[in-house]
């Protein structure tokens, strides 16, 4: 396999929780708590779990939208949290993000072809007359119109406005897109349309993506591999397909378990996961999952098991749960 594109390891990112007249820290939440993994080019990474679990972050903190406390970011096989100044700024146009949000990324104050020529005026790529041209290209890859450029984004649908989102990742030509949640604030009919167009430019660009869901059925229609994140911390980690057919974590169990179905004539939905996700500000001791395991073990609320493939599993599949000992033979 090739080398990978990104490699992200042990990084942590921490936020300072401050309270009183004077705003003095009273703790801290552990958003990203020493994660590592790694993407090749041309994939695509899915990142899953449910809300809180610091899945945003991680990706803000991969492109240094949030700085990381500590950890190691490498792209192209470079450091990328050395760079600084110019030399951030051009390494930057390599690794864009399509946020969840489409109309709060949007400037409502400018035209979209002012929002698109904007990348090239920051990074003073081309002069004034070739960026029309480029804008013009822009919207036609991502299925708009031309004459769409000196329209507001408020004269857009909300897929629409992903679109023009879209077409601002592109601008730089980057080799890795971040896209948090992209489909989750449209209706159902458009997110098929927008996840087959991220597809598309995918082929046509050869992008990597990693891929921000809480949606499994979602993760499973465009990722390659699947990384299952929980309270900051990567649980497990395997192909889609492996996933899927053998997942081994009782919280991947959960989710895999609570997509609906359809079988009979009718909608099936299974029980769900009991109880809340522990606070970041206090996490549970041992593995974080335990209070909710259904299959929790006295060990579980003592020593943290370690993100690793286990004898018995594909060594691509990598779990962080102690049941794995139980499964192999003695």
């Amino acid at each position: 396999m090739n080398s990978p594109l990104l490699e992200v390891k042990n990084l942590k990112k921490t936020f300072p929780v401050r309270t009183g007249f004077f705003l003095r820290q009273t703790g801290e939440v552990k958003a990203v708590d020493d994660v590592s993994f790694v993407i090749h080019p041309g994939e695509t990474l899915g990142l899953v779990g449910e809300s809180g679990c610091g899945k945003s972050t991680l990706g803000r903190s991969i492109i240094r939208l949030y700085e990381p406390d500590s950890g190691e970011v490498k792209f192209q096989g470079e450091d990328f949290l050395a760079h600084a100044g110019a030399r951030l700024r051009q390494a930057r146009r390599n690794m864009q993000m399509i946020f969840q949000d489409p109309a709060a990324a949007l400037n409502p104050r400018m035209t979209v072809g002012q929002i698109l020529a904007e990348p090239y005026k920051v990074h003073r790529l081309i002069g004034s007359g070739e960026r029309q041209t480029k804008v013009r290209q822009l919207l036609s890859t991502v299925g708009l119109q031309s004459s769409d450029v000196n329209r507001y984004p408020h004269e857009f649908s909300g897929g629409q406005k992903q679109r023009i989102c879209i077409a601002r990742t592109l601008a730089l030509e980057p080799r890795l897109i971040v896209a948090d949640e992209p489909v989750s604030a449209l209706d159902v009919s458009i997110q098929a349309q927008i996840l087959n167009l991220l597809k598309d430019l995918q082929e046509k660009f050869r992008l990597t993506y990693l891929f921000i869901s809480h949606d499994l059925s979602v993760i499973a229609h465009v990722c390659d591999r699947v990384a299952v994140m929980y309270l900051g911390k990567i649980v497990e980690l395997a192909t889609r397909d492996e996933l899927f057919a053998n997942p081994k974590h009782p919280y991947t169990k959960a989710l895999i378990q609570a997509i609906p179905r359809i079988g009979d004539g009718k909608l099936v939905i299974k029980k769900s996961l009991s109880g809340e996700v522990p606070s970041p500000l206090a996490p549970p001791k041992g593995c974080a999952f335990h209070p909710r395991c259904p299959q929790k073990m006295d060990r579980c609320s003592r020593d943290i098991p370690i993100l690793a493939a286990a004898p018995g599993i594909p060594n691509e599949h990598q779990c962080s749960c102690w049941l794995l000992d139980k499964e192999v033979p003695k």
